[in-house]
């Protein structure tokens, strides 16, 4: 990996953080996220125009994928914005990101989706599995069922299934965009980002509509509070600068690693930044969950 490469993975990590800290500490809603879509969407809107790409020559299947991303997506913001508003961000930020790892396993092995996994990656996946376990707990002999049937847990579950969700189907949508598009990758894949921003506010903007609450929130962020904007351009921004690191490492793997210190980043910025509480079986659960991500990401 390449210092360059470093330096971009790094501030995409600090980025990412930032961007669910800002989202914590708004106690944010679906106009918030709204919100930030509309201004990922129109931050990378040149892009569309700039990009060299076929879009005629992108069949049904691919947008037929592109509809089910978005649904993918509005899911994700809508469980996220619920987690946040009930559970620490030392709890939430690592649980939410981690069982993605699983679940995306899970369905591709199900359905044949790419390559099997080895035995190395397995096994970095059954320790991030002991690590989720850990983490809902307040101390190590708390192990109980009650801990994980909750509807603080489902919330993070429906932002882990749509995380799923829209890391599949992208994986498939990328490779397309690009082998479709005579630009450099960064164009092709900042018209993309655009695009699915620009689903994503279609979706959000009827969720809003169709509830009251969101509606009032929407009023009160609207030209009035910049704090979505904020989020909107450091969460697509911290994309774009992992796309640029890829090329610059042997192995997209190293990305994959080093990316996963995001995590304790996260409890970090939740027990320093927010006051939060953080038992130490969550320290340990996070550890363990950071170790096995670095051996799956390793092991592909």
């Amino acid at each position: 990996m390449t210092w360059s490469a470093f330096m971009l993975i790094l501030l995409s990590i600090f980025l990412h953080v930032g961007w669910n800290l800002i989202s914590k500490q708004s106690r944010p809603s679906a106009a918030f996220y709204l919100l930030a879509s509309v201004t990922s969407f129109l931050l990378y809107l040149p892009c569309i125009f700039f990009a060299d790409i076929n879009w005629t020559a992108l069949g049904w299947k691919f947008w037929c994928g592109y509809f089910f991303s978005i649904v993918s997506e509005i899911l994700y913001f809508i469980g996220l914005f619920k987690t946040y508003r009930h559970a620490d961000i030392s709890l939430a930020y690592p649980m939410v990101r981690a069982l993605p790892v699983l679940l995306v396993a899970a369905v591709t092995t199900v359905f044949g989706l790419g390559k099997g996994l080895n035995l190395v990656a397995a096994a970095g996946m059954f320790i991030v599995f002991s690590g989720c376990l850990l983490m809902p707990m307040q101390k190590f002999s708390d192990f109980k069922l009650s801990n994980y049937i909750t509807p603080v847990s489902g919330f993070m579950f429906l932002a882990a299934c749509g995380t799923t969700g829209y890391t599949i189907f992208d994986g498939m949508l990328i490779p397309q965009i690009l082998a479709n598009s005579d630009s450099p990758q960064l164009a092709a894949t900042g018209a993309f980002i655009s695009l699915l921003e620009a689903g994503i506010t279609t979706g959000l903007s009827v969720y809003v509509a169709a509830v009251k609450v969101e509606r009032e929130e929407f009023k009160k962020l609207f030209c009035r509070n910049l704090t979505p904007n904020l989020c909107g351009f450091c969460s697509s921004s911290a994309y774009v600068l992992v796309v640029m690191a890829m090329p610059m490492v042997s192995n997209v793997s190293f990305v994959q690693a080093f990316r996963q210190m995001s995590l304790p980043l996260g409890v970090a910025a939740g027990v320093f930044i927010l006051k939060e509480k953080c038992p130490p079986v969550r320290l340990v659960g996070v550890g363990t969950v950071v170790i096995g991500l670095v051996i799956t990401a390793l092991g592909k």
